[in-house]
Order: C-alpha cells, then sequence, then structure tokens
C-alpha cells in the first residue's frame, strides 16, 4: 500500500517514470502473489492512467478493455466497470477517430445509467464529459 501512495504523490508530481516503474514491478506482483484481483484491477487502471497521461493510448485501452474490466464485470463491481467504461470512452475519445465517437457514446451512456442508479457523483461528471463532446444518452 505504501508503494501504491508513493506511486500516487509521483504521479501528482508529473513522475510518471517512477511512477509507473512502481506500479509495475513492485506493486502488481504482490496484488499477483496475494491473488487479490481487486486490487490488481484497480493498479491496471491507475497504470493505464499513467499511460494515457504519457499518450500510450493503445495499451492503456487494452489494460482496460482485456485486463481491468473483465475482472470487474466477474467480480460484479457495478462501479468499477463504470468507471472503467468512461475512461476506456474517454481514451476512444482522445484518439480522434470518427468511428469511435458511437463506441465511447455508448460506453458514456452505460456508465452514465449506473451511476445514476447508484447515485454516486461520478453522474455528474460524465454528463458533462458528455455536453463538452456534444453527445447525449437518447
Amino acid at each position: 500500500m505504501t508503494q501504491g501512495q508513493i506511486a500516487d504523490i509521483l504521479t501528482q508530481r508529473g513522475e510518471l517514470e517512477e511512477a509507473l516503474r512502481i506500479r509495475t514491478q513492485e506493486e502488481l506482483p504482490v496484488y499477483e502473489r496475494l491473488g487479490d484481483v481487486r486490487s490488481k484491477a484497480v493498479t491496471q487502471g491507475k497504470i493505464a492512467d499513467i499511460l494515457t497521461q504519457r499518450g500510450q493510448l493503445e495499451e492503456a485501452l487494452r489494460i482496460r478493455t482485456q485486463e481491468q474490466l473483465p475482472v470487474y464485470e466477474r467480480l460484479g463491481d457495478v462501479r468499477g466497470i463504470l468507471v472503467c467504461r468512461a475512461k476506456t470512452a474517454l481514451g476512444l475519445l482522445a484518439r480522434g477517430r470518427a468511428e469511435e465517437r458511437a463506441q465511447a457514446n455508448e460506453l458514456l451512456c452505460l456508465a452514465l445509467t449506473d451511476a445514476r442508479r447508484l447515485r454516486i457523483p461520478e453522474a455528474q461528471q460524465i454528463e458533462e464529459i458528455l455536453r463538452l463532446v456534444g453527445m447525449d444518452c437518447r
């Protein structure tokens, strides 16, 4: 846990290389040894966040869709699923491919539906994202 907190601080400071090293080489292996799939998925999401900041969108999207999201789905973690869907949508939008806008819109709308059902603050954030990118959920 301490290593994760250090990586959080380094990320905030913009020291992405060292934060990524800690997440991948120190933090992630511990969760793998413990068999803590949820903590591993959370850490993978943080790794994807760093990769996104570095402009490595392909790898960040791969982690979210192939490694992180399936874990949340198996666990039935609705909040984890909606956050992962929203961040995946943002990654798709960041790539700037017109053909991916519909998929991003669908993911944001699924996330919004769950956030509203759970009555969590992320609903307002997703609504704002939809508004900023000129999308809606009709």
